[in-house]
């Protein structure tokens, strides 16, 4: 009978560099994908900036930051086009939000 020992016999000729790689390459796999983004959504999200930061609204932004997408809700006191950024004033603090990072913009309703 074979009695095969799979990945273990082929780990010893292994450089530890090469399984440094592979944890890696396997935790990849949990990473969130950036989109890009069509002209008609990019247009979609400036305006619904645009709206929140003239009415002062709440605003739920998607963000894309290291590798997984997570949501930022807050009142959008100010853009800077120069740095390609904005202010979001969220309940803890100031936090600065590059265009870029965005991949979706809500209005947030007071329901909520």
């Amino acid at each position: 009978m074979l009695r095969d020992r799979g990945n273990m016999k082929w780990t010893a000729m292994m450089l530890p560099e090469h399984l440094v790689k592979i944890r890696e390459w396997k935790q990849e796999q949990f990473y969130d994908k950036k989109r890009e983004l069509t002209e008609w959504e990019l247009e979609e999200i400036e305006q619904t900036i645009q709206r929140a930061c003239k009415r002062q609204n709440l605003v739920r932004l998607t963000l894309w930051e290291q590798n997984k997408l997570h949501d930022e809700v807050g009142r959008v006191t100010g853009t800077d086009a120069y740095k390609k950024e904005l202010l979001l004033d969220t309940d803890f603090s100031i936090k600065r939000i590059t265009f870029d990072k965005i991949q979706k913009a809500l209005l947030v309703d007071s329901d909520d």
